[in-house]
């Protein structure tokens, strides 16, 4: 009726499945990535990389190259800084350009600057360098004995990294255990594989200002680490990040093409490209960490895990990178995940002669995962109790503590264990799978995993905070400059629903600026699941001041006061008469050339826990927690090996669903990557040398080998982030493996402790080999 008050809609966009921001540009082909952007005057950078493993450097004769027609520059660690380089500063140990020693087949050794691709690659033909070779180690626990060669030659032994906690008393837990359980786990090297290479542009200006055109998902990061390696200072550094195709946590730290990039340009006094090329990336990108998991396990008669000590050991490869922050979060998980009153973890890390390693989707989670789902499913066979029932026994409910001392902020680990059972019709087709002809060719099984993981980043840099601006023209156009990183994972959609709803305009109408150093506020990033929780809070803030200052503005037009009037529709108006309703550039237009204001928000958040965190005070590393369960079903075909994969279901906490689809977008390419873990994916070396460089032989997934999926969105609605929201970024791909572990292992009655569980092992297992 006319004069009957607007009844809005609890959210008009929060909730809603929107189309991404920029889907039109990348389906059609409009959107410029690197390899697509050419530069006035841009020459073309390739590196010559190291084909030894381990070798020292006698000299390097780069006059060849130097004559060639159309080089333009040849650069050596001699025409660099030297500054050694790592993510930790305290634990540098690698140099843009190899000085004396190259540590792994790859290792870059000089950068040629010219006027063609060809014409680059024919130089580093030319470079002539004198090797002496030296002992190399490449498995890493062959790396810890004392008698192994070092990889670093000024190291007192091949750890790179140890890491020890212990929280209550495990020892006396297992002397008073009714049972005690040892298993051994193995992951592998998971290559991130994105569609698109690594690549960057870099520059100078005329006033020796660095720009540098990235594909990274921490700009501000990049920013300070190539100041550091160039000697520059850091306002003498600028980011752009372009287009993203595909990140997975391989854009998180400096890739040395940045800083050769930027040395040749230096050198040139012209823009510089460096692009992988596909085996180069596979050689060189720097895969997921693996590790060796020993789990002890205490259990009373009951089935109550009362202890547990994990002892991990990783190969870090030549070099350190994400290793010792993956470590920490591999930690965090088994001191938090279940009811276990008593944890200890004893983690190395280890150098190797080996391409070293990075951060991937689940930042460590996944391999820990994988052993304390696998080892729960082989407990609850001993024990002689239904999988899932031993995990309720022993889910964690809200509010209680961890034992290194995390208050549960949620019930969703036993919501989402409860609702995947249901979905999957658990019981019946355990009974189902259990009649099977022990004489079938092809079997089948049912398994499930749970998991845990922050759903707002991590504390463990002693920063976890961010900003956003929210500007409206005098037009009543709205943009949201934010550093919330795009990699494809849809975060300039879901700010511009969280302000879009806050203002009362559509979000396709909002402009994004998120690529800039000289203009986004610093952050840390698009990792550890933080974006939607971190930015998002910080989005909703500065939306929130801008909408009060529109509707202080509207008052003064309808002389209303401003609770009286509401943002709905791209429209203001006074919710009792909406016919009377204006378009919200008519407010901003009125604020400009009668107010002669303009109208803006700034919105931060504050993690205040972050810094207490890394001192040592006591906080917990996750500002918040999601659970979930998956529960997949498998084919085993035992005569061949081949595992099908025929459905996962998969129940996630993801708070509120800011964009539901985007939501399932996610969690599908999670549990993707995760197939791919499990049964196919794993970098093969063989003395240091990658024999599986090319999509050849490095078995992703194809269409008609990804399975089917029900995705369950389960929203905790008792968080703190905006309109309820948490992060949702790597959720799908932790319990995958484990899940189809378990399916596995129920259809064979074999267990496979190693990744990824390819035929040949499944055929061990059943003692066909």
């Amino acid at each position: 009726m006319k004069n009957e008050p607007l009844q809005a809609e609890k959210h008009w966009l929060i909730g809603k499945s929107e189309p991404k921001i920029d889907g039109y540009q990348k389906v059609t082909g409009d959107l410029r990535y690197i390899d697509d952007t050419v530069l006035p005057g841009m020459l073309y950078g390739a590196i010559l990389r190291s084909p030894h493993s381990h070798a020292r450097i006698r000299k390097i004769d780069t006059g060849k190259a130097e004559a060639l027609k159309g080089v333009r520059a040849v650069i050596t660690a001699a025409d660099t800084e030297k500054v050694k380089f790592s993510f930790r500063p305290e634990q540098a140990d690698n140099l843009v350009l190899c000085d004396e020693y190259v540590r792994f087949i790859g290792d870059e050794v000089a950068a040629v600057a010219a006027e063609t691709p060809e014409i680059a690659e024919q130089a580093l033909e030319l470079i002539e360098v004198d090797y002496e070779m030296l002992p190399a180690v490449y498995h890493y626990q062959d790396a810890l004995k004392e008698e192994s060669a070092r990889v670093h030659q000024e190291a007192d032994s091949n750890i790179a990294h140890e890491m020890h906690t212990e929280y209550g008393d495990v020892e006396a837990a297992f002397a008073k255990a009714a049972y005690i359980y040892e298993d051994h786990f193995e992951t592998s090297k998971q290559a991130h594989c994105c569609l698109e290479t690594r690549a960057c542009i870099a520059e100078f200006d005329q006033s020796g200002r660095l720009t540098v055109r990235s594909q990274t998902q921490t700009p501000h990061t990049l920013r300070k680490e190539l100041a550091m390696v160039l000697n520059l200072p850091i306002s003498q550094v600028r980011v752009i990040r372009m287009p993203v195709g595909g990140g997975f946590g391989n854009r998180l730290v400096m890739d040395m093409k940045e800083p050769i990039a930027a040395f040749l340009a230096k050198k040139t006094k012209k823009p510089v490209r460096i692009s992988n090329s596909r085996q180069e990336e596979f050689m060189t990108a720097r895969p997921r960490y693996p590790y060796q998991i020993t789990l002890k396990t205490a259990v009373t008669k009951e089935g109550e895990i009362i202890a547990r000590h994990c002892t991990a050991t990783v190969d870090n490869g030549a070099y350190n990178d994400k290793g010792p922050n993956t470590m920490s979060y591999c930690e965090n998980v088994n001191s938090c995940f279940y009811r276990v009153p008593n944890t200890k973890f004893d983690g190395y890390i280890a150098y190797t002669n080996n391409q070293y390693c990075t951060g991937f989707r689940g930042f460590g989670n996944p391999q820990i995962t994988f052993a304390i789902e696998s080892q729960m499913d082989l407990i609850a066979d001993r024990l002689g109790i239904d999988p899932a029932r031993f995990r309720l026994l022993n889910a964690h409910s809200r509010d209680e503590v961890t034992s290194s001392g995390k208050i549960i902020d949620t019930e969703s680990m036993r919501d989402t264990l409860e609702v995947a059972m249901e979905k999957a019709r658990w019981q019946e087709k355990r009974e189902l799978y259990a009649k099977q002809p022990e004489n079938a060719t092809k079997r089948r099984g049912i398994g499930l995993a749970c998991m845990l993981q922050s759903g707002g980043g991590s504390r463990g840099y002693g920063f976890n905070s961010t900003e956003a601006f929210v500007k409206i023209s005098e037009e009543g156009q709205v943009t949201i400059i934010t550093p919330a990183v795009e990699i494809g994972q849809g975060p300039q959609t879901a700010m511009a629903q969280i302000a879009g709803e806050v203002l009362g305009v559509p979000s396709r109408s909002i402009h994004i600026i998120d690529h800039d150093t000289d203009i986004i506020p610093f952050d840390l990033g698009t990792w550890g699941s933080r974006t939607t929780f971190v930015n998002g809070i910080a989005v909703q803030e500065a939306a929130e001041q801008a909408r009060n200052e529109l509707l202080e503005l509207a008052g003064k037009m309808f002389a209303l006061p401003p609770a009286d009037l509401i943002c709905r529709d791209g429209k203001i108006g006074p919710a009792d008469q909406w016919e009377k309703a204006v378009d919200f550039a008519e407010v901003t237009r009125y604020a400009a050339y009668t107010e002669g204001r303009t109208v803006s928000g700034k919105g931060r958040f504050f993690d205040p826990e972050a810094p207490k965190f890394k001192r040592g005070e006591g906080s917990h590393n996750f500002p918040n927690l999601v659970y979930g369960c998956q529960i997949a079903e498998v084919e085993v075909d035992v005569e061949t090996g081949q595992v099908k994969v025929l459905n996962i279901v998969a129940a996630h906490d993801v708070g509120k669903a800011i964009n539901p689809k985007a939501v399932e977008g996610q969690l599908e390419g999670g549990i993707i990557q995760g197939v791919g873990y499990a049964l196919t994916e794993g970098v093969v070396e063989q003395e240091g040398r990658n024999r599986n460089p090319s999509f050849l032989d490095y078995k992703i997934l194809s269409s008609s080998d990804i399975p089917e999926m029900e995705i369950i969105i389960v929203e905790d609605l008792e968080n703190k982030g905006p309109f309820k929201a948490k992060g949702v970024g790597e959720q799908g791909i932790v319990p995958t493996a484990p899940a189809i572990a378990n399916a596995i292992s129920n259809a064979i009655g074999a267990r496979i402790y190693d990744l990824p569980m390819k035929p040949e092992k499944i055929l061990s297992a059943l003692g066909r080999l």
